[in-house]
């Protein structure tokens, strides 16, 4: 067996808080430590900002294999543009001191979230799962695969981002010398069947892993678990693991098969790639659905009942036999109203009521035929880059549900202004495919607002990274339609600047996003 000798200088080395690397990093303290390495939180003097430094581990940075892979990871990695991707900085070796400068990114990783909050709401597992897919997708393009993505690898940040990090393991497929063929790398429950019989591993593995981490993420458990970390590592060569909807019901059908394609045993029954996976992910982000028996010796069928907008779960509802007695009740109490309404429509009430309703609050436009040219939308997103990151949240899918009566509006303000707290808010939704965009139609009925219109390939973090306006415009009336000159992106944010007008409180409503273009 081969044994790496360690130096008695790195068995004895300890870095500390205070301490500065490479002339330029002063670490501040640990924040993580992991297998491979240490991550301290430290301050860049030299640009100013704070930044993460993950040290290698002293017994590894004395392996030259380990130190090879490590600053691999660095040079892989740094290639990598991608919001989901924590960027790479830098790399330092200082007095034996092997490290890599990145992004600092505050918030929790999903493992802590996990072990607190336990299974998570469908709609937002889809969400993470999706940001996830959309970042493996940008590697796998680079010639990156992963090969360690876990729970603790996914980070969800404080303004509401998801982010993938941690490439230490990854292979790069243009060296294939630098990871050796039957290396079994990984996180024992994450593990794909081909890592645990070392065979050799492509960007499908990734897609096995992310499946696993959400299938835990719906159910509260791993798919696999045994008594050893080697016979968990094993089962999933030789059993299939429950679906998760025979561990949670309300999860839909359509949600359960993703994942169970996600997590085949045979890579070529998994989604070819993870810009698939991501789009199957978001095409089950519609609603939930549980199956209602309607006679025992009928094939089930399924019904679209309500959701709780936080748990996910699906509301009780009462179900009762249709009865004589009830169908009588229910025409007299229709008798009883018609003949009120009569009386009142006569008296001139219910004509000043109705005309009190329609002056304070328009009549909702009435959806019609699908636009000519319209492009489908896979998900809408609020965007409130200088306040607390809620603005509606719960709603939003309701911007781009296709019916034009439901609609999502901002929190209310004091001012028409946005209290003068903010210059604007918006909502930005997302395109199945990147595609050429002429015109974005918003359906409103709020008086008086103003918006523009931003196109780009990728969702920023702030308004200055979506680039410059390709439209605007003031005191709409209603609906708007915003012109767009040939624009090429997949992500369309529309920031409103102006609520337009209101009454105590002052909040813009978006019933309907509509992007027209082509592929």
């Amino acid at each position: 067996m081969h044994e790496t000798r360690v130096p008695p200088s790195f068995a004895r080395r300890a870095v500390h808080s205070g301490q500065l690397l490479g002339g330029r990093y002063l670490l501040a303290k640990l924040i993580a430590s992991g297998g491979m390495a240490e991550v301290w939180q430290a301050h860049d003097t030299v640009l100013a900002r704070p930044v993460a430094v993950k040290i290698l581990h002293p017994h590894l940075a004395a392996d030259a294999t380990f130190l090879g892979r490590f600053r691999a990871e660095a040079v892989a990695a740094a290639r990598l543009h991608h919001p989901s991707i924590v960027a790479i900085f830098d790399t330092c070796s200082d007095n034996g001191i092997e490290a890599i400068v990145m992004e600092l990114v505050r918030g929790r990783n999903l493992r802590q979230y996990l072990d607190e909050a336990g299974p998570l709401d469908a709609n937002r597992v889809v969400d993470i799962g999706a940001d996830v897919a959309d970042a493996l997708a940008a590697a796998h393009r680079a010639g990156l695969v992963h090969r360690d993505i876990k729970p603790a690898n996914i980070l969800l940040t404080e303004d509401g981002r998801v982010m993938v990090t941690d490439f230490g393991i990854a292979k790069v497929r243009d060296d294939p010398d630098r990871t050796e063929t039957g290396t079994m790398l990984g996180s024992v429950k994450y593990l794909s069947p081909e890592q645990v019989e070392g065979a050799p591993v492509d960007g499908r593995t990734d897609i096995y892993a992310l499946g696993i981490v959400l299938y835990e993420a719906l159910t509260g458990r791993a798919p696999f678990v045994a008594d050893s970390q080697a016979a968990t590592a094993l089962a999933r060569l030789h059993s299939l693991p429950p679906r998760p909807r025979q561990l949670r019901p309300s999860l839909s059908p359509a949600l359960d098969e993703v994942v169970m394609r996600a997590i085949a045993r045979n890579p070529n029954d998994r989604f070819p790639n993870a810009g698939e996976f991501r789009a199957a992910l978001l095409a089950t982000r519609v609603a939930q659905i549980q199956p209602v028996v309607v006679d025992k010796d009928r094939t089930p069928v399924y019904e679209l009942l309500p959701v709780h907008p936080r748990s996910g779960e699906v509301l009780p509802q009462r179900r009762h036999r249709g009865s004589v007695v009830g169908w009588l009740v229910f025409l007299l109490s229709i008798s009883a109203l018609a003949v009120a309404g009569v009386l009142l429509y006569k008296s001139g009430t219910l004509q000043d009521l109705f005309g009190q309703i329609k002056d304070n609050y328009p009549e909702a436009p009435i959806p019609g035929a699908p636009t000519t040219g319209a492009l489908t939308i896979v998900r809408a997103v609020p965007f409130d880059p200088l306040g607390d990151g809620e603005e509606s949240n719960n709603t939003a899918s309701l911007a781009a549900d296709g019916n034009a009566t439901t609609t999502w509006r901002t929190e209310g303000y004091d001012t028409r202004n946005l209290g003068g707290l903010k210059p604007g808010v918006g909502i930005w939704v997302e395109l199945a495919q990147p595609s050429k965009i002429h015109r974005l139609k918003a359906i409103s009925r709020t008086q008086g607002w103003a918006a523009e219109v931003y196109i780009a390939e990728q969702p920023g973090r702030s308004l200055g990274d979506w680039g410059e306006p390709v439209a605007k415009a003031k005191d709409i009336a209603g609906n708007a339609d915003f012109d767009v000159d040939a624009v090429r992106g997949r992500y369309v944010l529309l920031w409103i600047t102006d609520l337009g007008e209101g009454h105590a409180r002052v909040f813009a409503e978006i019933a309907e996003i509509q992007v027209i273009g082509s592929a």
